[in-house]
């Protein structure tokens, strides 16, 4: 960021949303980034093959306000659609959200404040809160996301082990605006995954920031619906893409030369492993013969040094029975 007599100048920011049969929610993303009391230069809407007139919004949009772009994609995956939009955005920052969910009105101009405050910020993160998709009227929202941690910190891994003793680690990249410097110099891309796809890209991105601006303030709402693929997959993908995910990470962080300890990296990813092993025993899941090795190893690593994992994993009837009565116990419990 320049500077005119002395004056940090305003940043420019790029929003990056990629879509797919979101005609139904997206006017509700862009509109809030249109309500932005300071907007972004450019919004950048990838439509990734939509069959449901989503298209015909964006252009609507488009012919409207000159500084939102539509880019069409033939059905590629969220992962291709941000990487795209990443090849063409402008700005020197990036902020990435998702199409059914919207962000605070003052999101943009309190980042700015702290980037003038600070120039040589490269990641401005904030917490979110969740809603159930219900009709306006009806919602009612719940923490989520949550970051403690408040100020300016220094990157790398001392950060990375405050977030995780914050429990600000977020893995996710909507809770985060982020330096195109910092992308380009951490070499951070989208795998070709559909769940865990931000974990490696977030991951790099805290070890290789030189500074970073954290807020417990609240500007993104998450839509929670129970067909989205965050909370939909019952089939080993899941798992899978966890898997790809770690390697990817394992990649990264060799390539960078930074030094992380591999406890740090199993905190980062804990609720993802944790996850796995739910999802396994949930669902009755097959693990297939090629994942069978590392799949054991995932789980003699999480049932270590935690009882009530071992007694999940190894004896599920019981954890399930303890489950029951607690719940039922708890009715019990005076208000």
């Amino acid at each position: 960021m320049s500077t005119v007599n002395g004056l940090a100048q305003k940043p420019t920011l790029s929003v990056i949303i990629p879509v797919y049969n979101g005609r139904e929610y997206l006017s509700e993303a862009i509109d809030s980034l249109l309500q932005q009391t300071s907007p972004p230069e450019e919004i950048i809407v990838i439509d990734d093959g939509s069959t449901d007139g989503t298209d015909q919004l964006i252009a609507e949009y488009c012919t409207t306000y000159p500084h939102i772009r539509m880019i069409r994609n033939a059905r590629s995956g969220v992962s291709a659609a941000r990487n795209k939009g990443l090849d063409i955005a402008t700005g020197q920052f990036i902020y990435f959200m998702d199409a059914d969910d919207y962000v605070g009105s003052t999101l943009f101009a309190d980042f700015i404040r702290a980037k003038q405050a600070n120039p040589e910020l490269e990641l401005f993160g904030f917490s979110a809160k969740m809603f159930t998709d219900v009709p306006v009227a009806e919602r009612r929202f719940i923490s989520a996301h949550r970051r403690t941690m408040a100020g300016t910190y220094p990157g790398g891994t001392p950060l990375l082990r405050q977030l995780l003793d914050s429990d600000s680690a977020h893995r996710v990249l909507w809770s985060s605006i982020l330096s195109r410097e910092l992308i380009n110099r951490s070499g951070s891309v989208f795998l070709p995954i559909q769940n865990h796809e931000d974990a490696p890209f977030m991951l790099n991105i805290y070890l290789q920031a030189r500074y970073a601006f954290f807020t417990a303030d609240v500007y993104y709402f998450k839509r929670y619906s129970l067909g989205s693929l965050s909370v939909s997959s019952r089939d080993f993908s899941w798992v899978k893409n966890y898997f790809i995910a770690r390697e990817e990470t394992e990649k990264d962080i060799q390539a960078s030369g930074i030094q992380v300890d591999d406890n740090l990296v199993d905190r980062y990813y804990f609720p993802v492993m944790s996850g796995c092993l739910t999802m396994v025993r949930k669902y009755d899941m097959v693990v297939p013969q090629e994942y069978q090795t590392v799949f054991s190893a995932l789980v003699r690593k999480m049932t270590r040094n935690s009882l009530k994992l071992r007694i999940f994993w190894y004896c599920h009837p019981l954890y399930s029975s303890l489950t029951w009565c607690k719940r039922k116990l708890s009715a019990f419990s005076p208000p």
